[in-house]
């Protein structure tokens, strides 16, 4: 499943990234990379941006970003 297709408060464990390797990088220093955990806090109304929190951190990620994480509900 695609974290586009998680709803809020959904708990999920990142089971990959299928994006570019830069990406992929910074994605990995907000804590978000595969294994971890991450909630989706909030999705904006016309489902444009997830709002995420990891262990790391806290942060936002485009609906095209979002769509390329693979996770595990």
């Amino acid at each position: 499943m695609r974290l586009t297709e998680c709803g809020r408060g959904a708990r999920v464990r990142v089971g990959s990234i299928h994006t570019g390797e830069a990406l992929v990088q910074r994605l990995r220093a907000l804590g978000l990379f595969a294994g971890e955990y991450a909630e989706v806090l909030r999705i904006s109304p016309r489902r444009k941006v997830w709002y995420l929190a990891t262990v790391c951190s806290t942060f936002a990620v485009g609906a095209e970003i979002a769509a390329q994480v693979e996770v595990f509900v």
